[in-house]
């Protein structure tokens, strides 16, 4: 099976105690052998964070360690080093206060986690992956919140506590605005440059209010190559935008069909390299669906083109 390595930090990479390269955000690809166990080794170059080390098995990709992050296909499988523990115990990130609540994130034992005191109890709760922390205090609607916002390599996350120490939001973010409603929005790293816009309105809770979508100045499905055409329309859906205009009439009249054929998943990427060694030549698009909190798997799907419209989607064989 052909596993791709890749890694938060730069590290160098051992699998089956054999020094396999280096990789980073850029990936290292291997072939292990199926049916066996293989030891791999991330050793950071940072000599301040403290080396991880697992091993793959055949059940490795169904309950990998927190500090990983796994995305298995029919050809192959990636594998990303998340998070790596500082040496010397506990990392503190930062503390906020937010009217009565004391919140503290801190990184322990490969997990990275947010305590929120509300000086009668304290809630543990489990931050996502990131590089930076930067903690607050937000005014929402009369509202005071403890604010975390997680900024990592693929994305950042923001998350509000009330005053009662509960979580009460965790969307992804890339900037937002505090007042008498909550303004979230979100860059999309896709062909038509989506920048998504969420409005939260508070009552008891968050509630979503409205959401627009809008694509870069100038994006136009009809003035896309055909190569790139499946990709941009897949990455629509993912976005929640409308696909109508890149759809042929008979499949237009089906449209709302597509979400139950293609299922809930969350991107649309290009396949690696070993799905064209495998299947051969194809124009498919790799849509990504999230089993668990670290857990992925993939689809590959292909588009059928007449006259620069999309015209029937079926999965690649």
């Amino acid at each position: 099976m052909r596993v791709h390595f890749s890694a938060a930090e730069p590290c160098i990479l051992r699998l089956g105690g054999a020094v396999a390269g280096y990789c980073g955000e850029a990936e290292k690809f291997a072939d292990l052998p199926d049916g066996e166990k293989t030891v791999a080794e991330f050793f950071p170059l940072r000599g301040d964070l403290v080396p991880l080390a697992f091993v793959i098995d055949g059940g490795f990709f169904d309950a990998p360690p927190p500090e990983c992050v796994v995305c298995r296909y029919n050809c192959g499988a990636d594998v990303y080093a998340a998070q790596f523990e500082e040496r010397g115990g506990t990392r503190i990130w930062g503390q906020a206060r937010a009217g009565g609540v004391l919140a503290t994130a801190f990184s322990a034992g490969g997990k990275t986690r947010l305590a929120v005191d509300t000086g009668g109890n304290t809630e543990l709760y489990d931050l996502p992956p990131a590089r930076e922390i930067n903690l607050g205090t937000e005014q929402i609607a009369g509202r005071t919140f403890a604010r975390a916002f997680c900024r990592g390599g693929r994305g950042g996350t923001l998350l509000l506590y009330g005053q009662d120490g509960r979580e009460a939001l965790r969307t992804a973010a890339d900037e937002w605005e505090c007042g008498e409603k909550l303004t979230v929005r979100r860059r999309f790293a896709d062909i038509a440059g989506h920048v998504g816009q969420t409005v939260y309105a508070y009552g008891e809770n968050f509630v979503q209010e409205s959401r627009t979508l809008r694509p870069r100045e100038g994006f136009d499905f009809a003035a896309l190559d055909e190569r790139l055409l499946p990709f941009a329309f897949f990455q629509e859906i993912a976005a929640g935008g409308d696909v109508s205009p890149c759809l042929a009439p008979a499949l237009l009249e089906k449209k709302h069909l597509l979400g139950e054929f293609l299922g809930d998943f969350i991107a649309a990427v290009l396949p690696k390299e070993v799905f064209y060694l495998t299947h051969g030549k194809q124009n498919a698009a790799a849509l990504v669906y999230r089993r668990a909190e670290n857990i992925y798997d993939i689809k590959f799907f292909m588009a059928e083109i007449q006259n620069g419209k999309i015209s029937n989607i079926k999965p690649a064989e």
